[in-house]
Protein backbone atom coordinates (compact mmCIF):
# COMPACT_ATOMS: atom_id res chain seq x y z
CA UNK A 1 0.00 0.00 0.00
CA UNK A 2 2.90 2.24 0.70
CA UNK A 3 4.15 2.20 -2.50
CA UNK A 4 0.67 2.55 -4.43
CA UNK A 5 0.47 6.01 -2.34
CA UNK A 6 4.31 6.94 -3.36
CA UNK A 7 2.91 6.32 -6.60
CA UNK A 8 -0.40 8.33 -6.61
CA UNK A 9 1.65 11.12 -4.43
CA UNK A 10 4.20 11.50 -7.32
CA UNK A 11 1.52 11.73 -9.84
CA UNK A 12 -0.50 14.08 -8.36
CA UNK A 13 2.50 16.38 -7.66
CA UNK A 14 3.38 16.21 -11.59
CA UNK A 15 0.17 17.18 -12.60
CA UNK A 16 -0.54 19.98 -9.38
CA UNK A 17 3.20 21.72 -10.69
CA UNK A 18 2.34 21.17 -13.85
CA UNK A 19 -0.97 22.98 -13.79
CA UNK A 20 0.35 25.71 -11.40
CA UNK A 21 2.99 26.89 -13.82
CA UNK A 22 1.28 26.41 -17.08
CA UNK A 23 -1.77 27.93 -15.35
CA UNK A 24 0.44 31.23 -14.19
CA UNK A 25 2.34 31.79 -17.33
CA UNK A 26 -1.26 31.91 -19.09
CA UNK A 27 -1.41 28.48 -20.45
CA UNK A 28 -3.73 25.71 -20.60
CA UNK A 29 -6.54 28.69 -20.01
CA UNK A 30 -9.25 26.49 -21.69
CA UNK A 31 -8.84 24.51 -18.37
CA UNK A 32 -11.00 27.52 -16.86
CA UNK A 33 -12.67 29.57 -19.35
CA UNK A 34 -14.52 28.92 -22.82
CA UNK A 35 -12.57 30.95 -25.38
CA UNK A 36 -14.77 32.99 -27.80
CA UNK A 37 -14.32 31.71 -31.65
CA UNK A 38 -14.60 34.74 -33.85
CA UNK A 39 -13.78 36.05 -37.43
CA UNK A 40 -10.43 37.76 -35.75
CA UNK A 41 -9.07 34.76 -33.73
CA UNK A 42 -9.81 32.98 -30.80
CA UNK A 43 -9.95 35.01 -27.97
CA UNK A 44 -10.42 34.63 -23.56
CA UNK A 45 -12.99 36.34 -21.56
CA UNK A 46 -11.34 39.65 -19.90
CA UNK A 47 -9.71 38.87 -16.69
CA UNK A 48 -9.27 35.34 -18.07
CA UNK A 49 -5.39 35.66 -17.04
CA UNK A 50 -5.56 36.54 -13.48
CA UNK A 51 -8.52 34.48 -12.64
CA UNK A 52 -5.89 31.69 -14.26
CA UNK A 53 -2.97 32.83 -11.77
CA UNK A 54 -5.14 32.99 -9.13
CA UNK A 55 -5.88 29.40 -9.85
CA UNK A 56 -2.22 28.65 -10.31
CA UNK A 57 -2.41 29.02 -6.44
CA UNK A 58 -4.81 26.91 -5.28
CA UNK A 59 -2.59 24.47 -7.26
CA UNK A 60 0.61 25.39 -5.73
CA UNK A 61 -1.30 25.04 -2.15
CA UNK A 62 -2.54 21.79 -3.53
CA UNK A 63 1.16 20.59 -4.62
CA UNK A 64 1.96 21.36 -0.80
CA UNK A 65 -1.03 19.57 0.86
CA UNK A 66 -0.06 16.35 -0.97
CA UNK A 67 3.95 17.20 -0.48
CA UNK A 68 3.38 17.28 3.31
CA UNK A 69 1.20 14.43 3.18
CA UNK A 70 4.06 12.38 1.90
CA UNK A 71 5.98 13.84 4.29
CA UNK A 72 3.97 12.38 6.77
CA UNK A 73 3.49 9.06 5.16
CA UNK A 74 7.83 8.81 4.76
CA UNK A 75 8.15 10.47 8.72
CA UNK A 76 5.84 7.25 9.69
CA UNK A 77 7.15 4.51 8.03
CA UNK A 78 11.22 5.45 9.05
CA UNK A 79 9.48 5.94 12.54
CA UNK A 80 11.39 9.64 12.89
CA UNK A 81 8.63 11.07 15.34
CA UNK A 82 9.84 14.51 14.84
CA UNK A 83 9.76 14.39 11.23
CA UNK A 84 6.12 13.11 11.07
CA UNK A 85 4.97 16.37 13.71
CA UNK A 86 7.03 19.00 11.43
CA UNK A 87 4.79 17.34 8.76
CA UNK A 88 1.81 17.25 10.37
CA UNK A 89 2.07 20.98 11.27
CA UNK A 90 2.96 22.10 7.76
CA UNK A 91 0.03 20.19 6.18
CA UNK A 92 -2.14 22.40 8.75
CA UNK A 93 -0.51 25.68 7.41
CA UNK A 94 -1.40 23.98 3.53
CA UNK A 95 -4.85 23.15 4.19
CA UNK A 96 -5.19 27.00 5.56
CA UNK A 97 -3.47 28.26 2.42
CA UNK A 98 -5.37 25.80 0.52
CA UNK A 99 -8.98 27.16 2.11
CA UNK A 100 -7.45 30.85 1.34
CA UNK A 101 -6.79 30.71 -1.88
CA UNK A 102 -9.45 28.68 -3.24
CA UNK A 103 -11.83 31.65 -1.23
CA UNK A 104 -9.71 34.56 -3.19
CA UNK A 105 -10.03 32.52 -6.29
CA UNK A 106 -13.52 32.54 -6.28
CA UNK A 107 -14.15 35.73 -4.78
CA UNK A 108 -11.13 38.06 -6.07
CA UNK A 109 -11.68 40.46 -9.21
CA UNK A 110 -15.93 40.32 -9.63
CA UNK A 111 -16.18 43.94 -8.03
CA UNK A 112 -18.43 44.58 -11.05
CA UNK A 113 -20.45 41.45 -11.21
CA UNK A 114 -23.48 40.83 -8.79
CA UNK A 115 -23.61 37.85 -6.97
CA UNK A 116 -26.01 36.00 -9.34
CA UNK A 117 -24.11 36.24 -12.14
CA UNK A 118 -20.31 35.12 -10.84
CA UNK A 119 -20.91 31.38 -11.62
CA UNK A 120 -22.39 31.70 -15.22
CA UNK A 121 -21.02 29.70 -18.09
CA UNK A 122 -18.41 31.73 -18.55
CA UNK A 123 -16.95 30.95 -15.64
CA UNK A 124 -18.37 27.30 -14.69
CA UNK A 125 -14.77 25.85 -15.81
CA UNK A 126 -13.28 27.46 -13.05
CA UNK A 127 -15.82 26.89 -10.55
CA UNK A 128 -15.78 23.01 -11.77
CA UNK A 129 -11.59 23.13 -11.63
CA UNK A 130 -11.88 24.29 -8.20
CA UNK A 131 -14.60 22.03 -7.09
CA UNK A 132 -12.62 19.04 -8.41
CA UNK A 133 -9.15 19.93 -6.98
CA UNK A 134 -11.35 20.28 -3.21
CA UNK A 135 -12.76 16.67 -3.99
CA UNK A 136 -9.26 15.50 -4.89
CA UNK A 137 -7.49 16.85 -1.86
CA UNK A 138 -10.77 15.15 -0.04
CA UNK A 139 -10.21 11.85 -1.33
CA UNK A 140 -6.13 11.83 -0.72
CA UNK A 141 -6.29 13.47 2.74
CA UNK A 142 -8.82 9.99 3.19
CA UNK A 143 -6.26 7.40 1.15
CA UNK A 144 -3.27 8.94 3.62
CA UNK A 145 -5.08 8.57 6.94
Amino acid sequence: MEIARFVLGTVLLVVFGALALQLYKGRWLEIIAKPEITKKGTFFPEGTTKAAQRAAWVMVTCFAIVATLMAYEMGKFTGMTLFVQIATVLNNISLLAFCGCLLWTLFAGWKKDNYASRFKTGRLRLFLLLLASCFLMTAVSILFA
